[in-house]
């Protein structure tokens, strides 16, 4: 039986309507933001088929410009969508291209923004109108993808003495891999691009709205393939990967042009050349929730101390929050992978972290039809190697505050995650 895909697109606006905190950098103290440099959308592919029994399937795949999805407000969505649509929990994907310059989200986070009632009201009512807009969107599509390289990224890690810092290490790991995927209508028509790539937009840390050089590269997409073509950006394992800065002394928004343009034309220069064809295969969808360890817990006194000791507010803050709310102290987190396959050479493995570029490489070194997507469906903080716990840094070690984690994970975490994921690849097709 020959298989067909119907695949539906949306975008809609979720920039602020009214000023409230950012994410992303703890510098911005929580402020209010300033100016609008760019708007945030929400971009939704929703993919069914139909079949001879007068059954479908259905799935759904959201990228949004924000910092990361709550796990709480991820579970309160899917809940929802499934209530709503019929499509299950296990099929949807909750993505977020992982701007700095978006809404606070997370009610975890230490100093990383505050997020606003109002506005986490107004972006559930946004993926509402964005699932209706695309399932009501849905027509017959075929699928083409092609690879390629950027060079905008650069590893972040850089050892300086017995220290490591966040600094450009151009002899670090990344992947440079550039993926873009392409369904098209019966009519010749670009229904949707998917872009995949690993990078952290991190070019600007002005306290203004922007949705960085993953969302200026849409827009200049969109603007080039016509008004009705969706282009939504995949984030990747950036856990230690930045952008490459550009030699210029104009204003952080340049910054964001002239790397997003040059984004834009690596993609471009992907889609003007041969692409390869992709059969549809049944929808499936798999999720598996597992725990990860942490490290030593605090203790009170531990706390109490780091509370009338430290000099950083954040810090204090930090330990402050765990001693009102001592049940907080989870002795593991929760880590989530969602599988979603839409053809063969197109499965995405969604996980609920900030993952780091290693786990990305090993993933494609598994099957070169999967894409790794971090930051989706919640988010439980940086899962790095265990080599880099040894190290230390501030991926695995200084951002547990920021996270509001009670501390690092532990050293099994990574041969804990690999097999995880080893599992939900191997498990076959239902």
């Amino acid at each position: 039986m020959e298989l067909q895909l119907s695949v539906g697109t949306a975008k809609v606006d979720i920039t602020p309507p009214f000023a409230l905190p950012l994410a992303g950098f703890a510098s911005r103290c929580n402020r209010n933001f300033e100016t609008i440099d760019s708007r945030l959308y929400l971009r939704t592919f929703y993919f069914q088929q139909h079949f001879t029994d007068g059954s479908k399937m259905q799935s759904l795949l959201l990228s949004a410009d924000i910092l990361f999805w709550s796990e709480e407000l991820a579970d309160q969505l899917r809940a929802r969508i499934e209530r709503q649509w019929g499509i299950a929990e296990d099929a949807i994907i909750l993505h977020a291209t992982h701007t700095h310059s978006g809404p606070a989200i997370s009610t975890r986070t230490i100093g990383l923004g505050v997020p606003d009632p109002n506005y986490l009201a107004f972006l559930e009512q946004a993926v509402m109108r964005s699932v209706e807009d695309a399932a009501g969107d849905a027509e017959p599509v075929s699928i083409q993808m092609g690879k390629g390289t950027s060079r905008i990224g650069v590893s972040r890690r850089k050892k300086v003495g017995d220290q490591i810092v966040l600094s450009p290490n151009p002899e670090g790991l990344t992947d440079p891999e550039l993926r873009v995927y392409v369904f098209t209508t019966l009519a010749g028509k670009k229904k949707g691009v998917l872009t995949h790539y690993a990078c952290h937009p991190t070019l600007t840390d002005r306290n203004s709205v922007s949705s960085e050089f993953c969302g200026y590269a849409m827009e200049r997409l969109e603007q080039r393939n016509g008004s009705l073509t969706v282009c939504a950006y995949l984030q990747g394992c950036s856990g230690d990967i930045n952008p490459v800065m550009p030699k210029v002394s104009e204003s952080n928004q340049d910054v964001i042009s002239i790397v997003g343009q040059r984004f834009a034309d690596d993609v471009d220069a992907i889609l003007s050349g041969e692409l390869k064809w992709l059969e549809p295969s049944v929808l499936t969808s798999r999720r598996s929730i597992a725990v990860l360890p942490y490290a030593e817990i605090p203790s009170k006194e531990k706390l109490q101390r780091v509370v009338d000791e430290s000099a950083s507010a954040d810090v204090r803050n930090w330990a402050q929050s765990f001693l009102e709310q001592p049940d907080k102290l989870r002795k593991q987190a929760r880590f989530e992978i969602t599988k979603l396959t839409i053809a063969e050479g197109l499965t995405f493995i969604a996980m609920n972290g900030e993952m780091v570029v290693e786990y990305g490489l090993f993933l494609k070194s598994c099957s070169p039809g999967l894409v790794p997507l971090a930051y989706s469906n919640g988010m439980i903080g940086y899962i790095t190697t265990a080599n880099q716990l040894q190290e230390g840094g501030y991926e695995p070690i200084e951002s547990v505050t920021y996270f509001g984690l009670p501390c690092p994970f532990d050293q099994a975490v990574e041969a804990e995650v690999k097999r995880q994921l080893m599992a939900i690849i191997d498990e076959p097709k239902t």
